[in-house]
């Protein structure tokens, strides 16, 4: 589990070590903005989503594609006070993991979750004297689940977005779950096969396979030499025969 983590904390935190990754720090007559922005050229947009970018002093954002420095990586906004509005992370421009957004008191005001530019997983508001309003679930931009406005205290139900009665959404609560369990299974048994002690057989059954990796790439190799010789010389008897 800590070699696991490791290796997350590893990956995760290359964004900020990469060469093409700068800081900003901006401000306009409400807050201020400190956040990173990446040079790489982002081609791959993606129509239904809403893509965040820097160009000439200030952050833009538009569905399906930016016409400036993307951001990218960690994201503060603060009031002209320094007290927090906004802090969340971007990935190439869409919204990621966990945002939470406050009140100018410093009260907690809404705290959502993103899966690159998707609005997926749980999120709740709050009053701005810090008492939940709204708390669900949301799957690729859609509410689903159970959905409670607490103000009210009533409990409203939804599927993909659409407002359905329990037993349906229930169901589908109870599919998603079953989906994360075996995705949770197969990752621990990945995990488990690659940190597992091998035994003297499986050693060298994996060198002798290693082995044969090694000879079949070292005759396809040979071939194409082969090969490019064999076209160099079919050109250089074209050429004396001219």
């Amino acid at each position: 589990m800590k070699l696991l983590f490791t290796l997350i904390l590893l990956f995760g935190s290359t964004q900020y070590i990469n060469k093409d990754i700068s800081r900003k720090v901006i401000s306009d007559d409400d807050y201020n903005y400190t956040f990173f922005v990446s040079e790489k050229n982002t081609s791959n947009y993606q129509d239904f989503k809403e893509y965040h970018w820097y160009k000439s002093g200030k952050i833009h954002s538009s569905f399906g594609g930016g016409n400036g420095q993307i951001l990218h990586g960690q994201y503060n906004k603060t009031y002209r006070g320094n007290g927090i509005a906004e802090q969340g992370e971007f990935y190439y421009g869409l919204k990621d993991d966990t945002w939470r957004n406050w009140y100018e008191n410093g009260k907690i005001k809404k705290i959502s979750n993103w899966q690159k530019g998707f609005l997926s997983g749980a999120y709740r508001e709050f009053t701005e004297s810090g008492i939940l309003l709204v708390s669900g679930k949301y799957k690729k931009n859609k509410k689903h689940g159970r959905w409670i406005l607490h103000n009210t205290k009533d409990t409203l139900y939804f599927k993909r977005g659409k407002k359905v009665i329990k037993e349906e959404a229930v169901e589908e609560i109870e599919d998603d779950k079953k989906e994360k369990k075996s995705f949770i299974i197969k990752t621990k048994a990945f995990f488990k096969d690659i940190f597992k002690k091998k035994t003297p057989e499986e050693k060298e059954k994996a060198k002798k396979e290693k082995e044969i990796r090694k000879q079949k790439k070292e005759i396809e190799k040979k071939r194409k030499e082969l090969a490019k010789k064999k076209e160099a010389s079919k050109k250089n008897t074209s050429k004396n025969n001219r």
